[in-house]
């Protein structure tokens, strides 16, 4: 039955239906951002707002929610995975309950914190719970991979001398790539789309995070007279480099889902 032609052809449209639909709010905000003056919607965004402290906040907030989440959520997965220590089940599953968790219910702590150690307005203020939000997926997912990952590689390592550091870095990364790929572009996602807290901990609007320029563009359209074509660009703008991320690292994203539900 599945390998059917009729199978197929029906397995196709489904997925071509429902490329269309996740893809005509996107289409149609580019077509929107040029109508009306073309081009010129997009040189006003820029000749109104100067965007590259925000790119640059925003870059900063990423790279450094990547080398915590990298770091921490391989080596505790690892951990979690491989190597016996006690209450090892009883603290993963500890840890995983940090995704029942509303980011919402955690802001005013998180506040508080942030303000108690002074980087408010600073790009710690965001990497810090970006990072803390980030990691209880992400343990989830390499922890999967890791187990798939056969343990006889760990044993021929330990014969020929190597330590857990050395297994860590050179044997087991290696080959779990794909996964820390997936876990490397989700967490990039997460961290450039999250407006929330990036409106609350930093005040400042030029070190805002370049999400929050389009809430920007809508809260002083009034004031300003921007028509919605150039909201629209700033949309686009904002959105760019989220299109170029992914188109480089889709294969690596459905790789490392792939093998990290493998086993739960």
């Amino acid at each position: 039955m599945r390998k059917s032609l009729l199978f197929k052809i029906t397995g196709q449209l489904i997925c071509l239906a429902a490329t269309a639909v996740f893809l005509f709010p996107l289409v149609l905000m580019v077509i929107r951002s040029f109508q009306g003056r073309g081009i010129n919607n997009y040189v006003r965004v820029f000749k109104t707002v100067n965007l590259a402290p925000n790119f640059l906040t925003s870059i900063a907030v990423v790279f450094g929610t990547l080398v915590i989440v990298s770091a921490a959520a391989a080596m505790a997965a690892f951990a979690f995975s491989k190597l016996d220590f006690p209450f090892k089940k009883a603290i993963y599953y500890m840890l995983l309950t940090g995704m029942m968790i509303p980011t919402s219910a955690l802001i005013f702590p998180l506040f508080q914190i942030v303000k108690g150690l002074k980087i408010n307005n600073t790009p710690f203020s965001l990497i810090f719970p970006y990072a803390t939000l980030n990691c209880c997926f992400n343990l989830m997912v390499l922890k999967n991979y890791f187990d798939a990952l056969p343990n006889e590689l760990m044993e021929s390592a330990r014969i020929d001398g190597a330590g857990k550091g050395r297994i860590f870095t050179s044997i087991m990364m290696p080959i779990a790539v794909p996964g820390l790929a997936f876990v490397l572009i989700q967490t990039f996602l997460s961290a450039w789309n999250e407006l929330q807290m990036a409106m609350i901990f930093i005040n400042d609007t030029s070190l805002q995070p370049i999400s929050v320029v389009p809430l920007r563009f809508t809260q002083t359209a009034g004031v300003q007279g921007f028509p919605l074509e150039v909201m629209y660009a700033a949309l686009v703008i904002c959105l760019s480099p989220i299109a170029v991320f992914y188109i480089f690292g889709s294969r690596f994203l459905i790789a490392g889902l792939t093998q990290g539900a493998i086993k739960g």
